[in-house]
């Protein structure tokens, strides 16, 4: 790959990352899938496939953010294109979420995290689409609805 096309792999995809946040804070749903690969894999920290798929994962997202607004921050994006079609980088980030009512999994009523996405991005068609992503939190500020305690949800 000459310089030229490295750069301009580059570009495509921190246009891709922020698609990938201005989608999901806008609520543009049925663009979000757009985003990944089909076998995109969420992979935790510890190194669990948490979910596959990126329909299943925009799905998931929808899921929990419909009723929240919702501010991801997508920093210092550090990208190393492999070759042609394949690529790696890890972004400083920070997302402030609050919900109408709380999430509907985790009980929370707003968060404010700071950490890292680590991504894996594939050239599917034309496009660099994610393939994987871990995000690994540095800190999560977490506030819980009122008539709720830390107990109950945490089962301490």
């Amino acid at each position: 790959m000459d310089r030229i096309d490295r750069l301009e792999a580059i570009e495509e995809i921190r246009s891709l990352k922020a698609r990938y946040f201005r989608y999901m804070d806008s609520k543009l749903w049925d663009e979000l899938a757009s985003v990944f690969t089909e076998d995109m894999k969420v992979i935790t920290p510890r190194g669990d496939v948490w979910m596959e798929g990126g329909a299943n994962y925009a799905a998931s997202l929808r899921s929990s953010l419909t009723t929240a607004v919702s501010c991801h921050q997508g920093l210092t994006g550090e990208i190393e294109i492999l070759d042609e079609g394949h690529a790696t980088g890890i972004w400083a980030m920070q997302d402030v979420i609050e919900w109408a009512d709380r999430h509907p999994r985790e009980g929370w009523k707003s968060i404010l995290g700071r950490g890292h996405y680590h991504e894996t991005y594939r050239k599917e068609g034309g496009s660099w689409r994610i393939a994987t992503l871990t995000l690994t939190r540095l800190r999560l500020d977490i506030e819980w609805p009122r008539d709720t305690t830390v107990g109950a949800i945490s089962g301490a």
